[in-house]
């Protein structure tokens, strides 16, 4: 029987790497992508599938055409993952034309364009699922992470577009959007909020937790687990949602 394939961006740690782990023992081969993919890969190949790499951002055109040269060369993509690095905590007034452009690139143009690039494979098959990673505050803005805020609420509502748009082409599109998961991100988020309040980052990470009905910091694997499913041939009926894995967190404000 062919093996199913999966394209996942954003994969060589936390939630990115997580997901790739999930469908690695749903029996997926791997295409992983992020900055420096060696030690995903090669932890990854412990679970008996096929896994390559190919590095680079997704901000940048030749890494994004190296990604759809590839699916077309394997001839199959059976799912999309699309994930990567978030922006850096400033608020709206310190951010450059430069910094606007570099994370519109990572962040938004580049995703779509892969997108895009690989959907006629998928209009081909008449199948295919695709999910992107966002953020809980593509609804709750929260201040000091102006370029997130924005950046992940265009493609939320493009890729709702999308979905709507090629939805009779058999392929189903969704968003998941994490709340406060114990990834470095975050770790360096409350970081960055401390220093710039003058206050310990233990007490941020606190104040953090009492937000938070369920009072506890997700981990990577729970938001891989409904991505990954998202993902497989067991999701028939979900699509253009943006869904939140949370703790309660939206629900309380």
């Amino acid at each position: 029987m062919k093996r199913k394939i999966v394209l996942l961006t954003g994969a060589s740690k936390g939630i990115g790497y997580a997901t790739a782990q999930a469908m690695a023992k749903k029996g997926y081969d791997l295409i992983l992508n992020s900055r420096n993919t060696s030690a995903a890969v090669k932890k990854l190949q412990e679970f008996g599938t096929k896994v390559e790499g190919i590095d680079g951002s997704l901000g940048d055109d030749d890494t994004v055409s190296s990604l759809i040269t590839k699916v077309k060369e394997t001839g199959q993509l059976d799912a999309l993952f699309l994930n990567h690095g978030g922006p850096p905590v400033k608020p709206f007034m310190d951010v450059s034309d430069s910094e606007w452009e570099t994370y519109t690139n990572i962040m938004l143009h580049g995703p779509l364009r892969l997108l895009r690039g690989i959907t006629p494979m998928m209009q081909k098959q008449n199948s295919g699922k695709v999910v992107a990673i966002t953020s809980f505050t593509v609804k709750n803005p929260y201040q000091g992470i102006i370029l997130s805020n924005s950046l992940r609420a265009a493609l939320v509502n493009a890729l709702k577009t999308a979905a709507i748009e090629l939805g009779s082409d058999g392929i189903l599109i969704n968003t998941v959007a994490p709340g406060y998961i114990a990834t470095q991100r975050i770790l360096d988020f409350n970081q960055r909020y401390a220093e710039n309040e003058n206050i310990s980052k233990e007490e941020v990470d606190q104040r953090t937790i009492n937000e938070i009905p369920l009072k506890k910091f997700g981990m990577p694997e729970d938001v891989a687990g409904l991505a990954s499913y998202l993902l497989s041939e067991e999701n028939k009926y979900i699509t253009g949602q943006n869904i939140h894995v949370d703790g309660g967190l939206i629900t309380a404000n």
